[in-house]
């Protein structure tokens, strides 16, 4: 018994040592989230880099999209990042559509992070901005880098974008 609590001890300690590397790295996970952005946007018929987006989640990140309706329920779809590729590539490259960040909130916990971006959308065959809203981003430290655990985001009727970012701990 007292060699299994050692043990526990030591391996605690040594989770203990790491733990400055990935909370440091914040940079990197700075460019993980503009990275996002990046590859979905572009002009129409611009073809995305998916291989690309597919290198920055694990290999069971999801994307999780909740719709309000007009009745007051919430139906809340997670995709795949395939699934997301197939239903969104074509709407994508048809009205070239960009995802500019506008602001970021980082949280991190050991190898975890989550990360509130808002976020406007807008066609660039018409230069509307035609969404707003949050991503919620969670992210993991694996294997030296940060990688995207899943995206979660809402559509539908404009909820405040300054309702994400306020401090409710107090």
């Amino acid at each position: 018994m007292i060699h299994s609590a050692r043990l526990f001890a030591a391996a605690i300690l040594t989770a203990g040592f790491s733990a400055g590397a990935f909370a440091q790295d914040q940079d990197s996970l700075d460019a993980l989230i503009d990275a996002t952005y990046a590859v979905i946007s572009g002009g129409v018929g611009e073809q995305r880099d998916w291989d690309q987006m597919r290198s920055q989640f694990l290999p069971d990140g999801s994307m999780t999209v909740v719709n309000p309706r007009p009745d007051g329920t919430t139906l809340a779809r997670t995709l795949t990042v395939d699934d997301y590729i197939e239903a969104s590539s074509e709407f994508l490259m048809q009205v070239g559509f960009v995802e500019r960040e506008t602001r970021r909130a980082t949280y991190i916990y050991g190898e975890v992070a989550t990360v509130l971006s808002a976020y406007e959308g807008y066609r660039t065959d018409t230069d509307e901005v035609f969404v707003t809203g949050v991503n919620t981003f969670v992210a993991v430290w694996t294997e030296g880098e940060w990688k995207i655990a899943s995206i979660n985001w809402r559509n539908g009727v404009a909820i405040p974008v300054e309702d994400a970012f306020i401090d409710r701990a107090e």
